[in-house]
């Protein structure tokens, strides 16, 4: 489903996902408070293994009713390092999303910027970044970046401890705030 929808979906139960080819990141907030947060590892030596375990994993938490929501906002895909971690990454999110939409929830891929800009953690300016570069002279340009990253998780870290989500999982805080970011922008 496209985010460029002409109204709002209502939705009281909001399910916000952060996933990889190693776990799952999520957060559920109910009338834009938060009720369960967590990550749930995959377990197998290989992507398909792994597959097998999130369908698994996904569809017991299912059945016991934790993913019971209206509206699911998963981390849209973005550019990765290579086709084949890409196509990995594409396996995984098949398998949890087809698990969640047997329920018909309506689901909404979310670009990270979005959700990040909507919490005040914009990608940084030039200004910001010689600003790093300024404190931490004499560092390579991957050194920055790395700093930099680092620098924006755990700006959403701090965010989303301050609307009541406490970890230290960035992947747990990215699930947050996609759910925060569409508790407050996709759904009334």
């Amino acid at each position: 489903m496209s985010l460029a929808k002409l109204h709002k979906s209502k939705a009281h139960r909001i399910l916000g996902i952060d996933a990889s080819t190693m776990s799952i990141a999520f957060c559920i907030l109910e009338d834009k408070k938060p009720v369960s947060y967590g990550e749930i590892n995959f377990e197998g030596s290989d992507v398909y293994e792994r597959m097998l375990d999130a369908k698994r994993k996904i569809r017991a938490l299912k059945n016991l009713g934790m993913f019971d929501v209206d509206f699911v906002a998963i981390e849209a895909g973005v550019v990765v390092k290579s086709t084949h971690i890409g196509i990995k990454m594409a396996y995984i999110f098949g398998v949890i999303m087809a698990e969640l939409l047997e329920n018909d929830i309506e689901v909404v891929e979310c670009h990270p910027i979005t959700w990040q800009s909507f919490i005040g953690n914009k990608n940084y300016t030039k200004v910001q970044k010689q600003a790093v570069k300024d404190e931490f002279p004499g560092n390579s340009e991957t050194w920055y970046k790395n700093r930099i990253r680092q620098n924006r998780k755990q700006f959403t870290l701090q965010f989303m401890h301050d609307k009541g989500i406490i970890t230290t999982s960035d992947n747990v805080a990215d699930a947050a705030g996609l759910a925060w970011y569409a508790s407050h922008n996709l759904t009334r």
